[in-house]
């Protein structure tokens, strides 16, 4: 009677078996098929990845980016005309001044971009932010415009502030930088220019931290020409101010003439051109 019973079952569990097994259970409800690269996607792996072992994200990963803050990704041509400008006015200059180990080993690995401006809860407005020495985040992509010098220079400040904070997260400037101006304050956000300047400093946000003023005079230096960088250094109102700012700008260029090998005021000067001629149609890379 065991044996029967066992027999019983046994059959019932085998056809249970293959009738689960018969029945179609549809699509699965997970995505399976994973992202099929566009031509932008080739074009990057062949202009960024490649070369650099810099990943370009413009697509929408919610994991990249801060939950704390409404934002929205780039416009797919946004994203494809700042990567070629990207291209022809940072990466292709810094390789020509500074050389491939600079630039290779100290650029990001990845570039992020994002299509909205980022607000802070004081009312501040974030351009971009390195994290770690590993990512760029770049904000503000869709105000993209090939032709607004004033709009391309804004994104290169921001690319140059944040690679500085990388260089000297692997190598650290002198620690004398900190006691030339060391007023700096919390509430950074509340200084005016012209107070920022008579103080030493290039703007409010560089009064923050001295990582910042650092980054600063180098976002500041490589985004303008060497006219306009010099109109600059006379904004403090007094000499003092002057002065200081003029020994950190000096300690600023000997500090990557030193450990990187690379003259900033070469690097200015071929960024300018860079930049003007992508502006005038003379660089145009169609991706």
């Amino acid at each position: 009677m065991k044996k029967y019973i066992f027999s019983l079952l046994l059959f019932v569990l085998l056809a249970f078996a293959t009738a689960c097994s018969d029945d179609d259970l549809g699509p699965s409800i997970f995505d399976t098929s994973g992202d099929e690269l566009t031509e932008l996607d080739l074009w990057l792996q062949e202009k960024f990845v490649d070369p650099y072992n810099i990943e370009v994200i413009y697509k929408w990963k919610d994991v990249e980016t801060s939950m704390g803050y409404n934002l929205t990704p780039p416009k797919e041509e946004n994203a494809k005309g700042l990567a070629n400008v990207l291209l022809n006015i940072w990466c292709e200059p810094y390789m020509e001044v500074g050389g491939a180990t600079f630039f290779k080993s100290v650029s990001p690995k990845q570039l992020l971009f994002i299509g909205s401006s980022r607000y802070t809860s004081s009312g501040t407005v974030t351009k971009g932010t390195a994290e770690g020495g590993r990512k760029i985040v770049i904000f503000e992509v869709d105000q993209y415009d090939r032709t607004n010098a004033t709009r391309l220079k804004r994104y290169m400040k921001t690319v140059h502030h944040e690679f500085a904070h990388i260089a000297a997260q692997t190598i650290e400037y002198p620690k004398e930088f900190e006691t030339i101006t060391p007023n700096y304050v919390e509430e950074w956000d509340k200084i005016k220019d012209q107070d920022a300047y008579d103080q030493g400093f290039l703007s409010g946000y560089a009064m923050s931290e001295p990582g910042e003023d650092f980054a600063e005079i180098v976002g500041f230096m490589l985004s303008n020409s060497a006219e306009d960088w010099e109109a600059m250094l006379d904004l403090p109102s007094s000499q003092e101010a002057k002065d200081k700012l003029k020994q950190k700008v000096e300690m600023v260029v000997v500090y990557y003439r030193d450990n990187w090998n690379v003259d900033l005021y070469a690097l200015q000067a071929r960024c300018e051109q860079a930049l003007n001629d992508v502006v005038n149609g003379v660089i145009v890379n169609p991706v």
